[in-house]
């Protein structure tokens, strides 16, 4: 009886329990409707008056239950906030939680504050606090927090600007998980309090300023890591052996650093770490020895090893035997480096292998058929080697799940059956360089989600009908095939079409867009290196019968091509969001129409080499423009004023037209001008003095053929990054600036220069070529094109030639005078033409100095004097003129300048003598090298003559008194002799005196 009672009074109990429980409840919702704590309802109440919330995200952090506001996390069973997440990762599906707390993310500012209010404090039950993307713009990372001791995930990743963790962040022991990546922390690691948190199993301090080697000492306690990422940071030395005492790691991110080494070598590493899954590399200084091997191979390594990324290293050798033993590898990555040898056919042993990236290295052989058998494999790219051979579809037969494929840039050939249905549906494909050598493969029909493909060079020939009416692409590349006939249906989702560099003469894309409208926004549309006659646009809206262009086109490139007849003259309202328009290289003709002077957006601008003709348009409103090529046409009038509103432009190209008038004053408001060329025009007046302080930034100044007069203006000689100067063909008169000599641009650096005595007392700088000092973009120059007269011949430059060409060209004008010394500073000068002017006196006895001449032109003036002997110290002259001149003396010999054996070299100068000329010279041959370093050499002879001499007096000297001062009895012997000597000497005279006096006597 007495136990019945006892249960009975159990009971009770807990009923009394439950309704006091449920009578707080009720207490606390009858108060109000909410079950979140005033005082933490208060606290986030401030933190959100700190924030400035422009991406609207705590717009529900509103009325009474905070437990209800998105990013507040409350524990269900005593209502306290427990996790607090102001990020963008509440808006994304599919989070996962890494050591089982923090959300990984990337990040993405969704509000700013001045500093982080301490009203968290009041949030004393918070285990989770996620502020990453949080712009914390003026303040440092707070002290308080260390005080929350509580937290078990802390993410402040991308949130403060070059801080230093407070030392009080040590109290934060229960941390599991730290995320402090993207804040710039300054200094060595070392300096980040960690000693305490060894409960911590998750840490990123990834892009960040940390430097210096990997040091052991914040690491030692932390037995408990799993996930250790160190990436884009500045840590150097070698990747050290200590990590062994993390026996708990399974992931380790050190990519993007400046590591050398792997102490012990890669193996050694996942020996010794058998929990390890992943490590990344990528991005570092890492050189061949990480694939050595100490000790035996044979012992299994890393059977939890899933993940290696070792790309953009120094990597060389083969790939090592002891790699094909991680049978769970899924992903492995050595792309960007240096491996030499064949890839080997134990590939096929990695059975779960998903991702292949051996691309950009040196391998060679073929490829092994037993990637064919890796099932898992969804991602492969072997491009950019040297492999080859035939890639048949017993490559491809049990890759099921393929989805990205790049063999470019190899020595493959492909051969499949005609009928073939591949098991994989592609969605990326590039075969650059592969060969086909047939018409357009049919098995690329059954690729329906195929979204880029390229097959640039392939050999494909033919047509290739219809067979992509049926894909979604959005960047096809076929040029420089053979394909041939007319191409039609097309996805209106095609934002990228290369055809160029084949033999198209018809492009039909009617009825494919439907709504001119409805063309993607981004469509880029390049049929240059064809022979296109015939464009049809058929079905989209076009009005009559005037070529017109769907009107959201980012880029329109019909250059090189044979279109003729003129440019119509809306194209300006049609395509309001044109940025580039080339139409370049072609036939047409007409005027150029004013409407697209109108086209704000336009940034490249090429109707160069056409057959227009008419004015310039002189409505040019202000604009991003950047080049503006309107060159060889039949263009006439002046250069309007307008241009001078493209404040952007920064290449100007109207050489080759019949303008004339005067260059307009405001075309000085173009500061950002790198090339300017108005040659072959009939330009008058005076060469503008403001050239010169004006565009700073100029590196091709050309105004050849033109009919300018008056003197160069020294002021060009504050064009610091000139290269090519080209004012031939005119009427410039007086003499040469001197300061010419001293353009930065036209000379190598300080330290080639420094034997020559002109050289100003400030270095030399080579030009700019790409973008400025004032970050201005710059031309593209893979589109430049500058004539130039190097050699005596009329040549394009374009891209690399056109960035090392450094020329002065003053020909053909009435200059007169000396030619100056100065110019003989100009070191980087290849080509020097002077020619066919009224120059006196000699050349400058220094021109030797300028080595990298190819080409001098000093013909048909009044120059004297010798040649002189500097002319052998010549490099690379390969062209040379001195003819109708009155040079006297021999001719240099030696190096470049023997080569140059031509005698109409020299012609016209009848005092000149010696080779090549049938005139010998009545004395010695000239010398063989510069003057200055014969007068060196008899110099070192003189002195040489004269050490030998004294050496050898010193040795006869004191081989002998030296003998006689340090022994005493070869002294003594020594004296005595001369001694009996003289003795003997003096008997003999005294004989022969007494002798002569007797004879004197008889007589």
């Amino acid at each position: 009886m007495a136990g019945h009672d006892s249960v009975k009074v159990l009971v009770l109990v807990s009923l009394l329990l439950i309704l006091d429980n449920a009578y707080v409840c009720l207490c606390r919702n009858g108060n109000s409707s909410s079950i979140c704590f005033e005082e933490e309802r208060n606290a986030l109440l401030q933190l959100r008056q700190s924030l400035s919330d422009a991406s609207h995200f705590l717009s529900s952090w509103k009325g009474e239950d905070c437990c209800r506001w998105i990013g507040v996390t409350c524990n269900r069973a005593n209502g306290h906030v427990v996790k607090l997440q102001i990020t963008s990762a509440n808006e994304n599906p599919g989070q996962y939680e890494v050591g089982g707390y923090c959300d990984e993310w990337f990040p993405r500012v969704v509000s700013t504050a001045g500093e982080l209010t301490p009203s968290l404090l009041n949030l004393r039950y918070l285990s989770y606090l996620d502020l990453s993307g949080i712009n914390f713009e003026l303040a440092y990372m707070p002290k308080f927090i260390g005080s929350m001791k509580q937290l078990r995930c802390l993410n402040l990743s991308h949130s403060f600007n070059f801080v230093i963790v407070p030392h009080e962040w040590g109290n934060l022991t229960e941390l599991e998980v730290l995320d402090l990546s993207g804040n710039l922390l300054r200094g060595p690691i070392s300096s980040i309090p960690f000693q305490n948190m060894t409960s911590l199993e998750y840490l990123d301090l990834s892009k960040n300023l940390l430097w210096g080697p990997i040091p052991s000492i914040p690491f030692q306690k932390m037995t408990s890591l799993r996930h250790l990422h160190l990436s884009s940071n500045s840590f150097n030395s070698s990747v050290p052996r200590w990590f062994n005492n993390l026996r708990s790691l399974v992931d380790l991110n050190l990519a993007n650093n400046l590591l050398q080494s792997i102490e012990g070598g890669l193996f050694s590493f996942l020996r010794e770490r058998p929990f390890l899954e992943s490590l990344r590399l990528d991005g570092n200084e890492l050189h061949e020895e990480i694939f050595l091997v100490e000790g035996s191979s044979s012992r299994i390594i890393g059977k939890n090893f899933k993940r290696l990324g070792i790309s953009n290293n120094f990597l060389q050798g083969t790939l090592p035997d002891w790699l094909f033993h991680l049978k769970n590898l899924t992903v492995l990555d050595l792309s960007y480096n240096q491996l030499t040898g064949n890839i080997p056919d134990a590939f096929g042993r990695l059975q779960v292998l998903s991702k292949l990236d051996l691309s950009n290295n040196l391998l060679n052989g073929t490829i092994p058929q037993s990637l064919g058998q890796l099932q898992y494999l969804y991602y492969l790219d072997l491009s950019a080697n040297f492999l080859g051979g035939t890639v048949s579809q017993i490559h491809f037969s049990n890759l099921s799940k393929l989805w990205f494929l790049d063999i470019s840039n190899n020595h493959l050939a492909i051969k499949v059956d005609s009928d073939w249905i591949p098991p994989f549906n592609l969605s990326y494909m590039r075969m650059v360089s592969c060969k086909f050598e047939t018409e357009f493969p049919r098995w690329i029909r059954t690729q329906a989600n195929l979204t880029e493909v390229d097959l640039s060079n392939a050999s494909i020939s033919g047509s290739l009908l219809d067979l992509l009416g049926l894909m979604s692409l959005s960047y096809l590349n076929l040029s420089h095939n053979q394909i041939n006939g007319s191409l039609s249906k097309f996805r209106s989702n095609l934002h990228k079409l290369d055809l160029s560099y084949n033999q198209i003469n018809s492009l039909d894309l009617s009825c494919n867009f439907g709504s001119l409208s409805e063309v993607p926004r981004y469509l880029s549309l390049d049929l240059s290196h064809n022979q296109i006659n015939s464009l049809d646009l058929s079905c989209n809206q076009i009005n009559g019968s005037q070529l017109k262009f769907p009107p959201h086109l980012s880029l329109l490139d019909l250059s090189h091509n044979l279109i003729s007849g003129p440019i119509p003259q809306d194209i300006g309202l049609a395509m309001p969001q044109l940025e580039n328009l080339n139409l370049n290289d072609n036939l047409l003709s007409g005027p150029i129409p004013t409407s697209i002077c109108k086209m704000e957006f336009l940034i490249d601008l090429h109707l160069g080499r056409n057959k227009l003709v008419g004015k310039i348009p002189t409505f040019w409103k202000e604009n991003p423009r950047i080049l503006l090529d309107l060159s060889s046409n039949k263009l006439y009038g002046v250069i309007p004023n307008s241009l001078g509103n493209l404040l952007w432009l920064t290449s100007l190209h109207l050489n080759n037209n019949s303008l004339h008038g005067e260059i307009p004053v405001s075309l000085n408001y173009c500061r950002n001008l790198q090339i300017l060329d108005l040659g072959e025009n009939k330009i008058s007046g005076s060469v503008p003095h403001w050239i010169g302080p004006s565009f700073r930034l100029l590196q091709i100044l050309r105004l050849r053929e033109n009919m300018f007069n008056g003197s160069i203006p020294s002021q060009l000689c504050l064009l610091s990054t000139l290269q090519i100067l080209d004012m031939a063909v005119n009427n410039l008169t007086g003499t040469i600036p001197n300061c010419l000599g001293h353009m930065k641009g036209m000379k190598l650096n300080k330290s080639i220069d420094k034997g020559n005595s002109l050289s100003p007392a400030y270095a030399a700088t080579p030009p700019m070529l790409g973008p400025t000092a004032m970050s201005i973009a710059p031309s593209d120059w893979t589109q430049e094109r500058v004539r130039q007269v190097v050699k005596g011949v009329d040549l394009d430059y374009t891209t690399l030639d056109l960035h090392l060409m450094v020329n002065l060209d003053l020909s053909s004008n009435k200059l007169v005078g000396p030619i100056p010394g100065e110019l003989t500073l100009l070191s980087r000068l290849r080509g020097l033409n002077l020619s066919r002017n009224f120059l006196s006196g000699g050349i400058p006895t220094m021109i030797g100095d300028m080595r990298l001449l190819e080409s001098l032109d000093l013909s048909n003036n009044h120059l004297s004097g010798t040649i002189p002997q500097s002319f052998s110290a010549f490099i690379s002259l390969s062209k040379l003129n001195l003819s109708h001149n009155n040079f006297a003396g021999p001719i240099p010999k030696g190096n470049q300048i023997q080569t140059l054996d031509d005698p109409s070299i020299y012609a016209d100068n009848p005092l000149l003598c010696g080779d090549p000329l049938q005139k010998k010279c009545p004395e010695a041959e000239a010398p063989q090298g510069p003057e200055e370093v014969a007068n060196e050499e008899g110099k070192l002879e003189k002195v040489m003559f004269y050490i030998v001499i004294m050496l050898g007096f010193a040795t006869g000297f004191w081989g002998v008194v030296g003998s006689l001062v340090y022994k005493k009895n070869w002294r003594r012997v020594y004296f005595n002799f001369v001694d009996r000597k003289v003795d003997m000497v003096y008997v003999i005279v005294a004989v022969k005196v007494a002798k002569l006096r007797r004879r004197l006597r008889r007589v």
